[in-house]
């Protein structure tokens, strides 16, 4: 047996990307984990095992285990060792496994699991000798043999969730099997470490723009999910090659050096987080209201005030957009609201309501082709950003709707 903890990584300024992570399997995060690999290799999800790499002939079966509670999988008694081992006889015994697969316990634990004294001294079973006597030690700890009685069961006392298990891998029949499992199993711990485990193994690819490391990530996985998917409805076992993931990132690269658009970084808030953005009456709410819009068109700009204010932040820190560029931005916005406000002014000179709708929603239009440091922004940006030059000041924005909007907003005609 071969036990191998992984540490931390520290990564100072993608300290949030394992919070992205959260919702997605661990058998596909495993996958993208294995995949991320120079030599070639095809990588499955339920068809040998929980995953398995297939490598020149070589397989290496990989049983996964999520801890979440102080119950430890890698204890002496802990019956998803035990059963694990099962399933690996089983797989061998059936020619579902080779024998000479490499067998490995994945544990990943959001605190710390340390070996039993069983899995210590399977760590040193390197020989058929030391295997053989690893699994004495293991009968002797685990059935506390004190009579050679044939007619006394042996068993008898032990746990329902892991007797069956013990009795099939304990039985004499089986320890040349059993043995060749021990010397060929390895144990690799993650302890509270996994994600960002993941974040260091994925970041030392090369040529991965630094600035678009976590999205990369997260858009990578999106992509094994999706790939998973189309095997699993089809009900077959999933599989991927390396070198479709190598294409699949290549692909993904090059989008974000092609500097035509810039990426959206924001996650579309919740129903929740619009009906709460809104609730708050914010003056760009409140300059909506004033010209009458509806409940969709409300909660429509919530959304694109929230993610803009999200993106410009992170495009500025990853050193994607510089300040200036932002300025040069509003004022081009705010041109764009001079030229539209005297154009509908021109046009609804005695209906205030239609004048200051169709301005919003000229402008709205408008600002979806300006463009930011000479790139595309995706499509909530700019309306986003005129909720922030509608918002600001608080008491005499920038720029309105009504065309009396910033009388009407001191007066609170809202």
């Amino acid at each position: 047996v071969y036990v191998r903890e992984i540490g931390g990584v520290h990564m100072s300024n993608k300290t949030l990307v394992p919070d992205k992570l959260h919702g997605y399997l661990l058998q596909v995060i495993h996958m993208l984990y294995e995949l991320i690999s120079v030599d070639d290799r095809v990588v499955s999800v339920e068809k040998l095992d929980d995953v398995a790499v297939e490598i020149d002939g070589k397989v290496i079966a990989e049983q996964l285990k999520s801890v979440t509670s102080a119950n430890n999988p890698i204890a002496n008694r802990a019956s998803v060792f035990w059963k694990t081992l099962y399933n690996w006889c089983t797989y061998i015994e059936d020619g579902s496994l080779p024998s000479d697969a490499i067998l490995r316990f994945v544990v990943v634990s959001n605190s710390t699991v340390t070996p039993g004294s069983i899995q210590k001294i399977f760590m040193d079973a390197h020989s058929d000798d030391a295997a053989q006597k690893a699994l004495t030690y293991a009968k002797n700890t685990i059935l506390h043999t004190a009579t050679e009685d044939p007619n006394v069961d042996v068993y008898a006392t032990l746990p329902d969730s892991y007797r069956d298990y013990i009795r099939y891998l304990f039985d004499d029949t089986r320890s040349q099997i059993v043995c060749g499992i021990i010397k060929s199993m390895e144990i690799e711990i993650h302890n509270d470490t996994y994600n960002e485990n993941l974040l260091h193994r994925f970041s030392n690819q090369p040529g991965l723009p630094p600035e678009y490391i976590d999205l990369l990530l997260t858009d990578m996985l999106g992509w094994v999910t999706q790939t998973v998917l189309s095997f699993t409805k089809e009900n077959m076992p999933a599989y991927i090659s390396s070198k479709d993931y190598r294409n699949a990132l290549t692909l993904q690269i090059r989008a974000c050096n092609t500097n035509a658009v810039l990426k959206a970084i924001s996650l579309p808030p919740s129903h929740t987080e619009q009906s709460g953005e809104v609730a708050r009456l914010d003056t760009y709410i409140r300059q909506l209201k004033l010209i009458e819009v509806d409940d969709t068109t409300l909660f429509e700009a919530a959304s694109d005030f929230l993610r803009a204010k999200t993106d410009k932040i992170e495009w500025a820190q990853r050193g994607l957009v510089n300040e200036q560029s932002f300025e040069d931005y509003y004022d081009a916005l705010y041109r764009t609201w001079v030229n539209q406000k005297y154009l509908m002014g021109l046009q609804y000179r005695t209906d205030p309501i239609s004048c200051g709708t169709a301005v919003y929603f000229k402008c709205r239009d408008d600002s979806k082709h300006q463009k930011l440091q000479g790139i595309e922004t995706p499509p909530f940006f700019g309306s986003g950003t005129l909720q922030f030059l509608a918002n600001n000041p608080a008491d005499a924005p920038k720029i309105g709707w009504h065309p009396q909007y910033i009388k009407l907003l001191k007066e609170d005609n809202v």
